[in-house]
């Protein structure tokens, strides 16, 4: 049964989607309704904007426990730790080191039921001298070489955009398809690259399809791959995750959520994310200059948040704007999301006409709110129904462009802060789009 108040809320939402409090409202509302994995994942985007907010840490480290999620629990208490700086003292008495053992196993045994095998039980163990870590038991022998992955995904794969397969092919490909010209020329073959853009355009699967199109492994990273509670260890497995592409190269190394990690570092106030921010531009620039066959992408959905030594050449010194789909992209995406379901005749190029501006999110939840109507009425008469034009009907009026928002948000930069001509492709496209 549907909740009239999470309804309004989520209505609000899309109208004013930065709003924190509404935000705020909705997690009640979706607790208080035990919906507790869109309140997760509410609190999980807002922290992507705001990740040392203690209180939006705390909250959503106590849903974790409620929901067993260890996967999740030691990347935001890592974050809480950086946000709430507790003293590091290297010389440490044997009694500080028997209350610190004894205050992580009790945390251990609070957080995680070690009788069920749901969770995996958690040992402490010494490391570094004083500090004390937590490590799971199955993960004692976990290499970053595990994150390498073959991908078969290509461009071709990625229905229309021609203008962004273009400049990726222009970036990355011709180097490596041309290495006589690379050399006459005295180019590099490797580099990093920011691909930006609204939320749920497919910067992750243009990615994974341009290291498939180089024959190259696969790394994806985010922030808890990398953050952890300890000093220097998050530097540590940022440099680790770096090596790992190195000695897979050609590796494309995808940075996913950029600005959360390489953040302004005026705007921190803690010195353990600015020491981050540094690590990351050491690899970078690589001291070793053996960077050669390493691509680096980042994605982010706020490149204005980004620091700008991060996007200085040598580094990531090209943007990509992946905007929302054109028509061809939205038809292979309609025809994706449509191909296992039962339909009778569908004007997709009506669809792809009245879904102008909608990112690749807004057209799979379109189709899912039409199957759901579809298997709703399925349900009724215990029989197969057929999707039909008209079940596209409400979720039509329903369904808005998520992306609007963004490029609200997106036009003051492009016109106030457009250093370089950097956000030129945001002015253009909300020129040629009347946006």
């Amino acid at each position: 049964m549907s909740n009239p108040l999470i309804e309004a809320l989520q209505q609000g939402l899309k109208s004013s989607p930065d709003n924190d409090q509404l935000q705020q409202a909705l997690v009640e509302a979706y607790i208080n309704d035990n919906q507790f994995e869109p309140a997760l994942e509410l609190l999980q985007q807002m922290l992507a904007k705001a990740p040392t907010n203690i209180e939006l840490l705390e909250r959503t480290i106590a849903l974790g426990k409620q929901l067993e999620r260890a996967d999740l629990l030691l990347a935001y208490q890592a974050l809480l730790d950086i946000a709430q700086p507790k003293q590091t003292d290297n010389e440490i008495t044997p009694e500080e080191q028997a209350t610190e053992v004894k205050a992580v196993e009790q945390s251990a045994a609070t957080i995680f039921d070690t009788e069920s095998d749901k969770v995996t039980p958690i040992n402490t163990k010494r490391v570094r001298g004083s500090e004390l870590k937590l490590v799971s038991s199955d993960q004692q022998d976990y290499s970053v070489d595990d994150l390498c992955e073959d991908t078969h995904v290509y461009l071709d794969d990625v229905g229309g955009m021609e203008d962004v397969k273009k400049r990726l092919r222009i970036s990355f490909l011709a180097p490596l398809q041309n290495p006589e010209l690379v050399k006459q020329y005295g180019k590099s073959v490797g580099g990093g690259l920011i691909l930006y853009g609204p939320p749920g355009c497919g910067k992750t699967f243009i990615a994974r399809a341009l290291a498939g199109e180089l024959g190259a492994k696969f790394v994806s990273v985010g922030l808890s791959d990398i953050l952890d509670m300890y000093v220097g260890e998050s530097e540590r497995k940022l440099h680790e995750i770096f090596e790992s592409a190195r000695r897979n190269s050609p590796c494309v190394l995808f940075i996913d959520e950029l600005d959360a990690l390489g953040q302004k570092r005026s705007n921190l106030k803690n010195s353990g994310m600015r020491t981050l921010v540094n690590q990351l531009l050491n690899e970078m620039d690589s001291v070793n200059n053996n960077n050669e066959n390493l691509f680096v992408l980042g994605a982010t959905n706020h490149p204005w948040e980004i620091d700008e030594a991060l996007k200085r050449p040598g580094r990531f010194d090209r943007m990509i704007p992946v905007f929302p789909p054109d028509e061809a992209a939205r038809q292979a995406i309609l025809n994706y999301h449509l191909k296992n379901a039962p339909t009778d005749t569908i004007d997709i190029e009506s669809l792809v006409r009245q879904t102008r501006l909608f990112s690749g999110a807004d057209l799979a939840h379109l189709c899912q709110s039409a199957i759901d109507q579809v298997f709703e009425r399925s349900l009724a008469s215990q029989q197969t129904e057929k999707i039909t034009e008209r079940d596209f009907s409400i979720p039509l009026k329903e369904v808005n462009p998520s992306a609007l928002s963004w490029f609200e948000t997106a036009k003051n930069y492009a016109m106030f802060s457009n250093k370089n001509g950097q956000y030129d492709d945001i002015m253009q496209f909300i020129k040629v789009n009347k946006l």
